[in-house]
């Protein structure tokens, strides 16, 4: 039964078993019952998504509402922020904040990480409001596009100088990706680099534009090492961190919840809440409504929310809502559909304003 009251609030996963398992939701979780666990009731600021269409952001806003989540900053191309602006509703359209990105769907386009996204820096900045530019420098990005992607490649260092010159004074990085993938998709060092290699140029260009905020995607790309993180932060004062990427942070953050909590502590106003939900029309419909096998609809996007409030505010401790591939890929014999386990971090209430909301407000200018 839900509870009686909106003090009566449940424990995470209390509603397990009452929903379609999708791989989503492998614990059956009425996801808008389960929003009511959570004792924060204060502004939230997703730094991170990728919302593609209108009915993707109306999906996506039905959880953030559910979850607390008021604002979001969304990576997407150039076509889809435009058509997002004309057709959302202006109450979503004010939510929604862009990230200047390339238009990674017209990827076999030369132009388009090159002369293409150094035109789109000004138009995203000009008629989008932008004033965040992403630098994807993963290492599988030289599958994508050669060297262009590399942080330091001349075509990037373009970009950068295009990017500063028109004003943008906030910049995102994706330069580290798991530990799991360097083990498996990464082993060959040759080609990608070892993890380390990665943070090279990075450091480097931390250094050479000190008056830009850099925004380190996915905990920096290192949650397995928040000592080593703690290191960089100290010696990179414009360096903030962000969630997102919800599987592989939950998964890792639990491990050490309690490091992360003295990680947070250690660096107020430097670690933003983000997801990394992927909110796109090939995912709006659920599985139990003849939608794909790997789940969809409002439950992918709840669960993101779910588990890393769960992990931040709570002291659950059992399996993720969602599937995590990388178990299987570093050991076979595991299940496909495993999850990870989940152990919350209790975050003492005194730094969930700041990590929810402030951070993110300190950073984008954004009240």
């Amino acid at each position: 039964m839900p509870p009686s009251s909106s003090t009566d609030a449940l424990r995470p996963a209390s509603t397990a078993g009452s929903r379609p398992v999708n791989d989503a939701n492998r614990l059956g979780l009425d996801f808008k019952r389960e929003s009511a666990c959570f004792g924060y009731d204060g502004p939230i600021t997703d730094i991170h998504t990728h919302i593609s269409s209108p009915a993707a952001a109306r999906l996506y806003f039905q959880a953030a509402d559910d979850y607390g989540v008021g604002h979001a900053w969304t990576m997407t191309g150039l076509d889809n922020a435009r058509r997002n602006t004309a057709e959302l509703e202006p109450a979503l359209r004010d939510r929604l904040h862009y990230i200047a990105v390339p238009d990674y769907a017209k990827r076999d386009d030369p132009d388009t990480f090159t002369t293409q996204w150094h035109k789109d820096l000004v138009s995203f900045y000009e008629e989008m409001g932008s004033r965040i530019m992403k630098l994807w420098a993963a290492p599988r990005a030289r599958d994508f596009a050669g060297d262009a992607l590399l942080l330091d490649s001349p075509n990037r260092l373009e970009g950068i100088r295009i990017a500063y010159e028109t004003g943008y004074r906030v910049f995102m990085t994706h330069v580290g990706d798991p530990d799991t993938w360097f083990q498996t998709a990464y082993a060959d060092a040759g080609r990608y680099g070892t993890k380390p290699d990665q943070f090279k140029p990075l450091e480097k260009l931390l250094d050479r534009y000190g008056d830009v905020t850099w925004i380190g995607a996915h905990m920096g790309g290192n949650p397995e090492d928040l000592d080593w993180l703690h290191a960089f932060l100290e010696r990179h004062p414009n360096y903030v961190v962000d969630t997102s990427a919800t599987k592989w942070q939950v998964r890792e953050l639990s491990r050490h919840p309690k490091r992360f909590v003295q990680f947070v502590e250690a660096h107020p106003g430097r670690v933003l809440f983000g997801t990394d939900i992927v909110a796109n029309d090939d995912n709006l419909t659920p599985p139990e409504a003849g939608g794909p096998e790997t789940g969809g609809g409002y439950d992918l996007y709840a669960s993101r929310f779910w588990a890393l409030r769960t992990v931040i505010e709570t002291d659950y401790a059992g399996p993720s809502p969602i599937v995590d591939p990388d178990l299987h890929q570093v050991d076979p014999s595991v299940d496909p559909k495993s999850t990870a386990g989940l152990r919350g971090a209790s975050m003492p209430a005194d730094l969930l304003p700041m990590l929810y909301h402030g951070a993110a407000s300190r950073v984008t200018g954004h009240a």
